[in-house]
């Protein structure tokens, strides 16, 4: 079997061409909810856009998958990018592209040539990492923790999804599921057995 990989930061991208512009963004995503939530900020953020595609693969070899032309021709947007998704074998992502259009059609050949390098370069600003099995954990932890639980998260190639903070702060990441039983006695130890950690796998959270 392939190596696979995914990415475990957002990367972003601007390319133009004939007078078009195409924002690139590359996620990591875990599920169709975290997918929503970016394509809908993406409509908020960029309503005015002429085109909004995207593509997606999730899962071990991107068992679920999917792209979108979104109004361009079929086969030269979304198409495109699922190919490189599939090429490079990356998964847990999503590649969503915004274009504003600049008064010259470029052709079947022209577009997927720009979507391509669009989300070439979305990619490659993003961290490619290898792909392992991950955990989606919560926990509440107090404030003085917060630094220290980030920093050990990310050294053993975990991802920070979201901190909610009000009284205590709530914290969901994801993390290998080879260092669960670290990051458990790395945080009963700081937090002296007060934080409990909550695997939240296929859960809504927050």
């Amino acid at each position: 079997m392939s190596k696979q990989y995914t990415v475990n930061r957002a990367g972003n991208s601007v390319v133009e061409v004939g007078g078009s512009k195409f924002f690139g963004f590359a996620f990591p995503v875990g599920n169709r909810d975290e997918i929503d939530e970016k394509i809908s900020r993406l409509r908020d953020d960029f309503s005015d856009c002429t085109h909004l595609i995207y593509a997606f693969r999730l899962g071990e070899n991107g068992a679920e998958e999917y792209y979108t032309d979104a109004g361009e021709p079929a086969g030269t947007a979304g198409a495109p990018v699922i190919k490189i998704l599939r090429t490079k074998n990356i998964t847990d992502i999503l590649v969503a592209i915004i274009r504003y259009f600049g008064g010259k059609k470029l052709g079947t050949g022209g577009l997927v040539r720009a979507y391509s390098e669009t989300a070439k370069k979305a990619i490659e600003n993003a961290k490619l990492i290898t792909y392992i099995r991950m955990s989606k954990i919560r926990m509440k932890i107090p404030y003085g923790a917060v630094s220290q639980i980030a920093v050990f998260i990310d050294s053993i190639g975990g991802i920070m999804v979201r901190q909610n903070f009000e009284q205590e702060i709530t914290l969901v990441a994801k993390v290998p599921q080879t260092k669960l039983n670290e990051l458990k006695e790395m945080v009963a130890d700081i937090t002296r057995g007060k934080c409990k950690l909550e695997i939240i796998d296929g859960k809504d959270t927050l």
